[in-house]
């Protein structure tokens, strides 16, 4: 039944449309004469649909491929039970633009709550779809804040060019198709080298305050969780915090986050 599902994915929409409103107008084409053996194809599809509407695709296995990851679903696995009061499966990424970053390899920072599963997926693509990295995570504790950084022996990202990057929670090995995953994106950008003098001359704290100003959210990020760690009871830190959230509409996690990483 798995392969059912998995060639739905790559069956293209059009044929589809094409075949109901060809049986619908009635066509008497001889490829639709043997209307009983396509209207059952047809069932078989529109079935598999509704499965794959409710189960999206994760992103896909070989970081190669082309194919599209699919919707966002950060429910939480079919064997966890649902906890109404703790944050879903959630990307740190904006939703609104693409997240600035001025590293050539940076570090992506996922929010993943309580779940029975061994192991999550990370793959970040280029605009064309184009597998530039996949890692598998394991899941030893949660919920907590998880951290995955590209190694450098990976091709650094283009300045300019946004990527696409994907977090699956693999709920059952056996049927990827199961998977809850999230997706954010991803753009290296380039400061002039006056304003780079500046925040590497800045302390932490003001170099927070210019990577704000510039929109580079990952280091914002990433330092602002360094700060946290050093500096656990500044309560600025966690007005920081959830300013940055907000600012990027990651409204979800701004009462948590930083308290994970205590």
């Amino acid at each position: 039944m798995s392969w059912i599902k998995s060639l739905l994915y790559y069956q293209p929409i059009s044929i589809i449309l094409a075949l109901e409103l060809a049986i619908a107008s009635g066509t008497s084409s001889p490829a639709l004469s043997q209307s009983f053996s396509m209207m059952r194809v047809r069932q078989i599809q529109v079935k598999q649909m509704q499965i794959a509407q409710s189960n999206p695709p994760p992103p896909p296995t070989n970081p190669g491929s082309s194919s599209a990851g699919g919707r966002r679903d950060s429910s939480a696995c079919p064997q966890d039970p649902t906890v109404t009061t703790s944050p879903l499966l959630t990307a740190l990424s904006p939703v609104t633009a693409p997240g600035l970053t001025l590293e050539e390899h940076p570090t992506f920072l996922v929010y993943v709550p309580g779940t029975s599963a061994k192991n999550a997926e990370f793959s970040l693509r280029d605009q064309e779809g184009r597998g530039v990295y996949r890692t598998m995570v394991a899941l030893t504790h949660t919920p907590n804040l998880i951290s995955v950084s590209i190694p450098t022996q990976t091709a650094a990202l283009e300045v300019g060019k946004p990527y696409a990057w994907a977090f699956a929670i693999i709920c059952n090995p056996d049927d990827r198709l199961e998977d809850r995953f999230v997706t954010g994106s991803v753009q290296r950008a380039a400061l002039d080298a006056t304003r780079l003098r500046q925040i590497e001359q800045a302390s932490l704290r003001q170099r927070l305050a210019l990577y704000q100003q510039d929109g580079i959210w990952y280091e914002a990020l990433a330092l602002l969780l360094q700060l946290n760690h050093s500096q656990p009871n500044d309560p600025d830190l966690s007005t920081a915090w959830r300013e940055l959230l907000q600012s990027g509409g990651v409204d979800t996690l701004v009462d948590i986050t930083l308290d994970r990483q205590k």
